[in-house]
């Protein structure tokens, strides 16, 4: 094999440099390609929309149409009412005519209502452009003071998983930052750890682990203040809308629930073991069992880790790669959670030595969001094998540093790109 490579060398030297001693440039170059084809292309969908709404049938900006309609909607009469999915899709359909059938659920705390208020108040169109930017601009504020490499950055500016997120109108940006604070500063930071940590709530089934690592590492402050924000947050939600928001809101998760033992339900576009047991063709009840098996063992995993290790890199690392994992209920558009932990191996790994194949683990977690969601007919559960090989990227780390044997690699590869 090396004969092989020193022959392809000698007669295609600068092929041979671009895949070995400038691969950073080379995957640079890919980076910036995907990116502007992919804003080219999402540009000409625009430009051909009608009335905000695309050719194909969605409106620009996806799911924040729910975002902008309950933001409207917040402390007035209505608020309640669209926790009950039919409301809101009449509702909807009302604000919207003409534009088929819009199927969407809301399943927030009213907490999120807090946060979200202000972009109801202008037209759609800023309010988007606004809903972007102010999360966007967090989530690169947070990667920055995670890594402030300049070839860091442009591979975060240009994942595909930046892009899901920004073009489904999700609260990718905000979930993926307060995790990352949350994992990242609760040793330098611990009362903004503790915030980023309360402020989560809004979307609770992401911070299930976080108690347990705070317990498991001591980060009693950080602790006590992610308690004080989530409840100030939950006393200031009841104050300003109201118990039947609560309500409505329980009684949304548990339809939520019994919708996801449906035959309808997008399974494939899952990043859970739940999403994973369910497209490789298992009952709801057995895939349930195995997630909350997953979901059990991961929190052992947290546990071990923050308690065991004192490195923070791999600490964050470590739950965030997990708290996606932990949940059901979390899709490809989420899958830009991951990237703080990925950031974070990828600088370890830069200083200290790459792992056998964990460049090129790196760069599969990185191109995979080009592949979702995928097909409801795949033949493999594309979104959550991915969410599990990002897991094991990180695991692969944190449990070396824990002292399991088997994950540690005797001869790393050198440090650098």
């Amino acid at each position: 094999m090396d004969r092989l490579i020193s022959a392809f060398a000698g007669h295609f030297p600068l092929i041979h440099r671009l895949f070995t001693t400038q691969l950073k440039l080379t995957l640079a170059g890919f980076a910036v390609l995907f990116a502007l084809i992919a804003t080219a292309t999402y540009g000409g969908v625009i430009s051909e929309s009608e009335d905000l709404f695309t050719k194909a049938g969605p409106i620009i900006g996806g799911d924040f149409i729910v975002f902008n309609f309950a933001a409207q909607v917040a402390g007035g009469p209505d608020m309640a009412a669209i926790y009950e999915m039919a409301n809101l899709k009449a509702m909807l359909e009302t604000a919207y005519p003409g534009r088929g059938e819009l199927n969407f659920a809301w399943m927030y705390p009213p907490t999120m209502s807090l946060l979200i208020e202000p972009f109801g108040k202008g037209p759609y169109v800023v309010s988007l452009i606004l809903w972007i930017v102010t999360f966007g601009g967090l989530y690169a504020a947070m990667m920055r003071q995670l890594w402030a490499d300049k070839w860091a950055l442009l591979f975060t500016a240009t994942a595909p998983a930046t892009f899901q997120a920004i073009i489904t109108g999700q609260n990718g940006f905000l979930t993926a930052s307060l995790l990352a604070i949350a994992g990242a500063f609760a040793d330098r930071r611990p009362i903004i750890a503790g915030i980023a940590a309360g402020l989560l709530t809004v979307k609770p089934q992401l911070g299930l682990l976080i108690p347990i690592a705070f317990l498991a590492a001591g980060c009693w402050r950080a602790f006590f203040a992610a308690g004080v924000t989530a409840t100030l947050l939950a006393l200031a939600s009841l104050f300003a809308y109201g118990p039947e928001t609560w309500v409505g809101f329980f009684e949304s998760v548990a339809a939520h629930s019994a919708r996801m033992s449906g035959a309808g339900f997008p399974y494939y576009k899952l990043v859970t073991p739940y999403g994973f047991a369910t497209m490789i063709g298992a009952p709801s009840a057995i895939a349930s069992a195995i997630q909350l098996a997953a979901s059990v063992m991961l929190a052992a995993y947290v546990f071990f880790v923050w308690r065991r290790v004192r490195d923070w890199d791999l600490r964050a690392a470590a739950l965030s790669t997990a708290a996606m994992l932990a949940t059901p209920y979390a899709f490809y558009y989420e899958f830009v959670i991951m990237a703080p932990a990925m950031l974070l191996i990828a600088r370890r790994a830069a200083g200290t030595g790459w792992l056998p194949y964990e460049r090129i683990s790196l760069v599969a977690v990185w191109a995979a969001p080009l592949m979702m969601p995928g097909l409801r007919e795949a033949p493999l559960p594309l979104c959550s094998a991915c969410a599990i090989l990002a897991f094991l990227v990180a695991a692969r780390r944190t449990l070396a540093a824990a002292g399991v044997r088997f994950a540690i690699e005797a001869q790393p590869a050198p440090a650098g790109y």
